[in-house]
């Protein structure tokens, strides 16, 4: 019996059909189709909200104002001890004791992230960084007299502060990953990140100005203590929810419904070799910029470099820092080459942190000391956001925060032990520098409770610890980029599944035309062609003019 071009048309629809049905089948298994009750959409969108500027811009102001409070009394360390009447290792506190709390503190804010959400760490941290800038103001403020009461009150608020750092650090990773496109994730994690060092280069110009002498330090404490009110404020009026209604990737959506619980995502973590490596590498950088920030002025008043001069240089440093990383960053954006770029950049920086540290050591050169630091910062402070997106992609799906946390805890605690070294490996300043030293000029002999020493040891020893670390990365560190590769597994699938919903729907089409005669198949086809306007419809009425839409 010869076909008529009727029944050939049906039975090619009835194969498109078919070929839909097993496709849909297995995109289920998957978590690649809507869930039941939801009207079908070939093409999964991904939404982008105009809140996540708020959040990023709210992340960004709380963590400048939480670095400022941790790094703005070491620009001015000699001035504070002659102020409190206190050693200047006491004084260290104020910065050390923001590395002793975040490594407890790292636990329980990756916990909170990781069951309440983003909204509740944020406006915790937020909370605890203003009560501890408010208890600083109120220490110096004229309100106690006792000296040894104000200084202990003072380093309250300190530790205070020192707890919300990790609520607001850990974070970069999971607001990029909650809230920003697969192409725009490295430079909002770049963005966030780079507002520690931000907030610290702001301590490192601003102290020295506003200190001028020792009974300015209360001035100080009013300065800060503003700018965490004022976060405050903007948390409260801008923090709302922690994630957006839909979300803005793939990796975002599928990451959420595959997280392990807590405990067991801290085992995968710790037991994956290259995040190990990763663990060691960056967190010696981020110990040796922590305590930079801390040490520079003790490090260089004795050879003559005064405290502004310290807090310039530290500044330079971030200041190139930002623009390494707005380099680095729209590299990683556009190439994926997180490994090789951090590779590079690290090993660069190691080189000249080592030529750095020599220019510590002598006198009289400016120019070649604000030079290296500023190369430093470059390459240095620059690679350390592509760092952080090479841990999640190397961890993935654990929680972004995790991995984020624990490098910046390795920072913390590496940087306990370079500051430690630089204390206890210290030796008596060298005679031929004694005319030269800074550190103790318009201070008077009786408030003073320390002397220049000579650091050179202390230094060696950064060198050899910053060596071993990044050679061992640099070597042995390889992964794969998981997370990107999960992506690219799911935009394959939702590409085949879409090419054969367009088949089915062209295939309705020409059985309408060709067999415009036959009433029941104009019918079925014309049904046909309905339910893809419903599906039209219905992607038509999520859209709100103040929603982007990003289509994988």
């Amino acid at each position: 019996m010869v076909e008529t071009p009727d029944e050939r048309v049906e039975r090619v629809v009835a194969g498109v059909e078919s070929a839909v049905e097993a496709l849909g089948s297995k995109g289920g298994e998957t978590g690649d189709v809507e869930d039941e009750g939801k009207a079908p959409s070939a093409t999964k969108d991904y939404i982008t909200y105009k809140q996540r500027w708020a959040i990023l811009i709210t992340v960004t102001l709380l963590n400048i104002s939480n670095a400022s409070l941790w790094i703005n009394t070491a620009p001015v360390t000699f001035k504070a001890a002659a102020y409190f009447q206190q050693p200047v290792e006491e004084i260290n506190w104020f910065s050390l004791v923001f590395l002793f709390v975040s490594i407890p503190f790292c636990f329980i804010s990756t916990f909170s992230v990781n069951h309440l959400g983003l909204r509740p760490a944020i406006h915790i941290g937020s909370a605890l960084n203003c009560l501890g800038a408010v208890l600083r103001a109120v220490s110096t403020s004229g309100l106690i007299t006792s000296l040894n009461t104000q200084f202990a009150v003072s380093l309250t608020g300190q530790t205070i502060a020192g707890m919300a750092q990790p609520f607001l650090l850990f974070i970069p990773t999971k607001v990029s990953q909650l809230w920003f496109p697969e192409h725009a994730r490295a430079i909002s994690t770049t963005v966030l990140s780079m507002s520690n060092p931000l907030g610290i280069l702001v301590a490192q110009v601003s102290s020295p100005l506003l200190v001028k002498n020792k009974d300015q330090l209360p001035t100080l404490n009013y300065v800060f203590c503003g700018v965490a009110i004022v976060s405050q404020v903007v948390t409260l009026a801008c923090i709302t929810r922690s994630k957006p209604p839909t979300p803005p990737s793939q990796s975002a959506e599928r990451g959420e419904k595959e997280r392990a619980p807590y405990l067991t995502q801290l085992k995968q973590t710790f037991t994956n070799v290259p995040y190990l490596l990763l663990l060691l590498s960056l967190g010696c950088g981020v110990g040796l910029f922590s305590s930079l920030a801390t040490v520079t002025q003790q490090l260089l008043c004795p050879l003559g470099y005064s405290d502004t001069f310290s807090g310039l240089i530290n500044g330079a440093m971030i200041f190139c820092g930002f623009v390494g990383s707005a380099v680095t960053g729209i590299m990683a954006d556009r190439t994926k080459a997180f490994t090789p770029i951090t590779k590079v950049t690290y090993g660069l920086a190691t080189v000249l942190a080592i030529i750095l540290m020599e220019m510590f050591m002598v006198p009289h050169q400016h120019a070649l000391v604000a030079l290296f630091m500023g190369l430093f910062g470059f390459f240095g402070v620059g690679a350390y956001p592509i760092g952080l997106e090479l841990a999640v992609e190397t961890t993935y799906p654990v929680e972004e925060s995790i991995s984020t946390a624990f490098i910046f805890m390795s920072g913390q605690a590496q940087g306990m032990i370079i500051i430690a070294m630089v204390t206890f490996l210290a030796r008596e300043e060298k005679p031929e520098y004694s005319d030269l030293e800074v550190c103790t000029k318009g201070i008077s002999s009786d408030s003073m409770e320390s002397e220049p020493q000579d650091y050179t040891v202390s230094l060696m020893a950064i060198m050899g610890l910053l060596t071993f670390a990044v050679t061992l990365t640099i070597v042995f560190f390889h992964t794969p980029y998981k997370r990107l590769e999960a992506e690219r597994a799911s935009t394959s699938l939702t590409t085949s599944t879409s090419s054969v919903h367009s088949l089915t729907a062209t295939s309705g089409y020409a059985s309408e035309n060709i067999c415009g005669t036959d009433s029941s198949t104009s019918s079925r086809n014309s049904e046909k062609r309905k339910t893809v306007g419903v599906v039209e419809e219905w992607e038509a009425e999520d859209y709100d003019p103040e929603i982007e839409q990003s289509h994988l």
